[in-house]
């Protein structure tokens, strides 16, 4: 089967594609072909080696992917469309600490499957797992109701772009984003995104502050980081809350402490990896599936690449900085 692997850390052209065998099952496994799979930031930070918890290569990396089930059971027989889940069954990411998805096939679990409603094409599939499911638990984290108004930072990312498209779905009443370019504001807004923020012109809290008549708003989902969360925490109202998922921009910021004092608001973190059981990642996907069976929310993709090409994909994402997900087709 056709895997792309690495066997010492290094730059894009580390990745290769290579042939292996095809895993055999365990008692209870099925064996999946993977049609699509998604590049995210952390795939990058692992190649170069910065990631000490991860897998020592050789490691085969990705966190996400669509496939079919070419032998299943009763539940997931032959020929069903799956979306592959992120968690291993032991509850941490995949392609961090073990081999992820980019290979043709995998032999999982059915509890590691997720039927693909018919409407949603593979890539979408590919490209929903870790930034809905991540927005998802940030909004949970940060007690979010329809009341409540949202913050979303950068537009063109999974988690921000998702917790846009979440808090409307819910029905918020007023959802901002930002935007790191005036391009990527244009196209934030050429898809409906009404109210952004383009980073270019103007701060954070200048645009908050103006969008919201002074007011500020009642929720952040800060997956950026660095100074950007410095901004968003000035820009909460009164008893707001930010909740923080990444740091892409920096893991240092600096803070007015007064924010905190007069008006009371709190910062809490998400994670993922190791902190939802099988249950709690279930109420999670129940939120969810919904949402995208009927089309409330859409995964944004920026642009498929052939396998072979991984080393161009990988750079494409974190050097051009692309609105919506990068996917592989295998």
């Amino acid at each position: 089967m056709k895997a792309i692997q690495f066997t010492a850390y290094g730059s894009y052209e580390a990745l290769h594609l290579v042939d292996l065998d095809t895993p055999e099952l365990l008692d209870g496994q099925l064996l999946v072909q993977i049609t699509v799979a998604a590049v995210n930031p952390v795939d990058h930070i692992i190649r170069k080696g910065l990631l000490p918890l991860a897998k020592k290569p050789p490691m085969i990396l990705g966190n996400e992917a669509a496939g079919v089930v070419i032998k299943g059971n009763n539940e997931f027989e032959a020929g069903t469309r799956v979306i592959i889940s992120s968690f291993t069954p032991e509850g941490v990411i995949r392609g961090i600490m073990s081999n992820g998805t980019w290979q043709e096939y995998l032999a999982l679990y059915p509890q590691e499957l997720i039927k693909i409603p018919d409407n949603v094409t593979d890539e979408e599939a590919a490209a929903f797992a870790v930034g809905f499911f991540s927005a998802q638990t940030c909004l949970n984290k940060g007690d979010f109701n329809s009341s409540k108004t949202v913050l979303s930072l950068a537009a063109g990312g999974a988690v921000g772009n998702a917790a846009v498209q979440l808090s409307l779905a819910y029905g918020s009443p007023l959802v901002i984003t930002t935007a790191g370019s005036s391009e990527k504001a244009a196209i934030a807004r050429s898809v409906g995104f009404e109210h952004v923020i383009d980073l270019t012109q103007e701060s954070i809290s200048e645009g908050v502050l103006r969008i919201t008549q002074g007011k500020g708003v009642d929720l952040v989902v800060d997956s950026i980081g660095g100074d950007l969360t410095g901004e968003a925490l000035h820009s909460l109202a009164r008893n707001g809350i930010l909740v923080n998922i990444g740091y892409s921009a920096g893991t240092q910021f600096t803070a007015n402490i007064t924010d905190f004092v007069w008006k009371g608001i709190q910062m809490r973190g998400q994670s993922l990896s190791g902190w939802f059981t099988a249950d709690e990642q279930k109420q999670v996907w129940n939120q969810l599936l919904p949402l995208l069976a009927s089309g409330k929310i859409k995964p944004t993709i920026a642009k498929v690449f052939d396998a072979v090409q991984i080393a161009e994909a990988q750079r494409f994402l974190i050097e051009d900085r692309p609105f919506g997900k990068v996917l592989l087709k295998f």
